[in-house]
């Protein structure tokens, strides 16, 4: 595969990730541009044995978030980060989306980071159980589990609210 393929089968999801991550569209543009940046340099020592591209992505992703978050200082309240909709059909995707995204965004603080990133995997990339178990390092049951968990503690708060 070709590293343009690679970048316009993944800049959207990516992009997304990021975004439930940083502040503002254009932090997400910045970060998103340094994932690729990164992924390009790296890209001739990429080893799909080791995993997905997606996943490869991510944990790049994941890392640039991090540094941005160094460089700006400590994290910014939960209600300044937008939260995207998935168009997934599933119960938790159906659960956040009837709670709106705007209320969600609020909310995101109750979550612990884990279940932060998760959440984040989950629907501002589409990702599986599976994949978001590769990225954070654990089983794909842990991953879905987490996911659940972090639905359910923001179902919880936003229905007592």
């Amino acid at each position: 595969m070709r590293f343009e393929e690679v970048y316009r089968d993944h800049v959207t999801p990516v992009w997304r990730y990021v975004r439930l991550r940083v502040p503002s569209d254009i932090d997400a543009e910045d970060v998103t541009s340094q994932v690729f940046e990164k992924a390009l340099r790296s890209w001739p020592s990429y080893d799909a044995g080791r995993g997905s591209v997606v996943g490869w992505l991510l944990g790049i992703a994941r890392h640039a978030v991090a540094d941005w978050w160094r460089k700006h200082g400590r994290e910014l309240p939960v209600d300044q980060v937008g939260v995207e909709e998935a168009a997934v059909d599933d119960p938790e995707g159906d659960a956040l989306r009837s709670l709106g995204a705007d209320e969600v965004r609020r909310q995101l603080g109750v979550l612990t980071p884990r279940e932060r990133e998760a959440v984040a995997l989950r629907f501002g990339s589409e990702l599986t159980s599976a994949e978001i178990g590769e990225v954070l390092g654990i089983s794909a049951t842990a991953a879905r589990m987490l996911v659940h968990r972090g639905v359910g503690r923001l179902r919880e708060v936003m229905t007592d609210g």
